[in-house]
């Protein structure tokens, strides 16, 4: 058994280094069905589709690593972090989770980490037993091959928060900086001798794997028309051929301030970018206004700028939390929030904005965790449970009243809105200690509703109500109707 694995490690190894040596494309034929199942829809190709042809929506979370300061621990002491981490997915996929990303990069799953072509059997062991348990669970997996940011001699990486944290040795003997980085035909090299050892383990077959990401923010390590947007077409044509049968995708960093619009017009048109994805946080120090405004506002809003972009893919808010000023640390309204209010808007918001599914908030291991908030993932697999967005050729839309927003998806044959109430956000609440109030005797702005079927996630509890006058719900609401009879 061990021979034929072998044999077929070295065939699929074989076959890729001929594909990238001879310039060959061996992409699958567009939406054919790819390792995991998953795929863009050829029909609705603003969604994901499984197997059998119908919507799947991805339930996501960072959970990228197990933090650790000085490389990988040794002996019981990796053996928690182990076991912490595959408790994590345990916890998740228990809830309905169904979508989880993984950071190649860091010290936990890192497989090559200080010489070219030398692979760390610890960090292999830490990657393969993640992969097999998401596989057992049925989670689907993106995998981030790289994060750095500077390639310093290892012990110089200057100083700041992230300083150690961006930073690869590895590539010290070979660039001074990102720029020489992006430019070296060796480091490029060294770059594909780590995706060509995935490859060779076996993640290009793996039932668990969906997608492939070169980076972590790539457009935090230079400017993107002379130095990352070349680099990244060029990987991005490379990781296709290697991994024939899964999915690509690029990310940018937060989409906070000005300077970002001309990198993310520059994403939403690269080719060989299956779906599009976003980062956005709540951050006070955030040049856009819509970054210091209410969660489910700027979470919404990324969503949009997206599908303004390009509305012919699937949009994901693949990052999202909070963070103090200017990304300097989790945001200390983390310890107040301990219903979850920030990572229910996180996840309700995008999906019913049109994005393909939840938000994937970033803060796992910091606020998800210790706060223990898995219950608001079973919530929102509750309130989609049943729905099929390609079936249904889903288009959104917004109005509100002077109490409530609302978030709304129209399809052939069911309505379904998302109700939040305006006056309960994360300022009112966790900066001035104000209680949610009930939202009562509010209606919708359609006098054709008639009977309708109401989800309320913060009681988790379903009833029936005769529109347009919605039932009293605390936070938020959702609604479902035939689109007949919602004018």
């Amino acid at each position: 058994m061990k021979t034929k694995i072998l044999v077929s490690r070295l065939l699929v190894g074989l076959a890729v280094a001929f594909a990238l040596g001879a310039g060959v494309t061996v992409r699958a034929a567009e939406n054919a069905p790819l390792t995991g199942g998953i795929h863009v829809s050829a029909d609705v190709p603003r969604y994901f589709a499984g197997a059998d042809g119908k919507a799947w929506i991805p339930i996501g979370l960072n959970i990228c690593f197990s933090r650790t300061k000085d490389g990988l621990p040794t002996g019981a002491d990796l053996e928690a972090l182990r076991a912490e981490f595959e408790g994590w997915l345990d916890r998740f996929a228990a809830a309905g989770g169904n979508y989880v990303r993984l950071w190649l990069g860091h010290a936990f799953f890192e497989i090559m980490p200080e010489r070219p072509g030398e692979f760390d059997p610890t960090a292999v062991e830490t990657l393969m037993r993640v992969v097999r348990r998401c596989e057992r669970l049925g989670l689907k997996l993106k995998l981030t091959l790289e994060s750095f940011r500077t390639v310093f001699p290892k012990g110089q990486e200057g100083t700041g928060l992230y300083a150690a944290f961006f930073n690869r040795s590895l590539y010290a003997p070979y660039a001074a900086d990102m720029h020489a980085f992006l430019h070296s035909e060796r480091c490029y090299e060294i770059y594909l001798g780590k995706v060509r050892e995935l490859a060779r383990l076996g993640l290009g077959d793996s039932p668990a794997v969906i997608a492939w990401e070169p980076w972590n923010e790539i457009g935090c390590i230079g400017p993107w028309r002379n130095d990352v947007g070349p680099w990244s077409d060029r990987l991005m044509r490379d990781l296709r051929r290697m991994f024939p049968r899964q999915m690509t995708t690029q990310n940018l960093g937060s989409f906070s301030g000005p300077d970002i619009f001309d990198y993310y017009d520059y994403l939403c048109t690269m080719e060989g970018n299956d779906f599009l994805q976003v980062h956005r946080y709540l951050d006070c120090g955030g040049e856009l206004d819509v970054c210091r405004g209410p969660m489910d506002v700027l979470a919404a809003d990324a969503v949009r700028e997206l599908r303004d972009r390009n509305p012919r893919k699937p949009v994901l808010l693949a990052e999202v939390g909070a963070v103090k000023p200017n990304h300097t640390g989790p945001s200390i309204l983390y310890a107040q929030d301990r219903e979850g209010t920030l990572l229910h808007d996180a996840l309700f918001a995008p999906f019913f904005a049109g994005s393909a599914g939840c938000g994937q908030f970033w803060h796992w291991d910091s606020y998800v965790a210790p706060n223990g908030l898995w219950h608001h993932y079973a919530r929102f697999a509750k309130a989609i449970e049943g729905l099929d967005p390609i079936a249904e050729d889903f288009r959104p839309f917004k109005t509100e009243t002077r109490r409530v927003r609302i978030y709304g998806l129209r399809g052939k044959r069911t309505t379904v809105l998302w109700c939040r109430d305006k006056a309960s956000d994360w300022r009112s609440e966790l900066v001035e200690g104000n209680e949610a109030k009930l939202v009562e005797g509010e209606v919708l702005p359609s006098p054709l509703i008639g009977e309708m079927t109401c989800y309320l996630p913060w009681e988790d509890r379903s009833v029936k109500a005769q529109g347009p006058t919605l039932p009293a719900f605390r936070r938020s609401l959702v609604v479902r109707l035939p689109s007949d009879v919602w004018n």
